[in-house]
């Protein structure tokens, strides 16, 4: 059965920084009951809303790219488990990392961001594979990072895809 059968997209949220060029993008899919961590992770990668390079609306659904790596770079066993405490640490010196946010922006982050990170029961890291797996043309995104977490909430039966990045 296909990923998109299994892992069923819900829609995205998009939090675009007013006074850098960072934003924020999360994909939202319902999560299959009786999938472990590892085939939840397995059935993203393999997802067509997984197939993004964050830089251009028609490199949306690529077939062989994902941000900047290469798609076939991309596997569970690449993902590492991270802390909420550690996953939020990260994404917030990152946010401010440029420029402060703006009160909207911060106002954005704390609603969307942060509580899915602290509420995920598990919580899964992308490391930074720009040297074994960067495509032609990804270094176009993340020249102050590309980082990704994969956040599944059994109690609500989602997963969160959350890259934040820049352009």
């Amino acid at each position: 059965m296909p990923a998109e059968e299994l892992l069923v997209y819900q829609g995205e949220v998009f939090i675009n920084f007013r006074t850098s060029r960072q934003w924020v993008l999360i994909k939202l899919f319902g999560l299959p009951s009786d999938a472990d961590d590892h085939q939840v992770l397995a059935l993203l990668t393999h997802h067509l809303r997984y197939r993004d390079s964050y830089a251009a609306e028609e490199f949306k659904d690529a077939e062989n790219i994902h941000g900047p790596y290469w798609l076939n770079a991309i596997t569970p066993e690449v993902f590492s488990s991270v802390s909420a405490a550690d996953a939020e640490a990260l994404i917030r010196t990152w946010a401010d990392y440029t420029v402060p946010l703006t009160d909207d922006d911060r106002a954005a982050m704390e609603r969307e961001v942060y509580p899915r990170i602290r509420e995920a029961t598990s919580r899964y890291q992308l490391p930074d594979m720009r040297e074994t797996a960067l495509h032609d043309w990804g270094y176009v995104v993340g020249s102050d990072g590309f980082h990704e977490f994969v956040l599944i909430n059994r109690q609500t039966n989602n997963v969160a895809l959350l890259v934040a990045s820049d352009d």
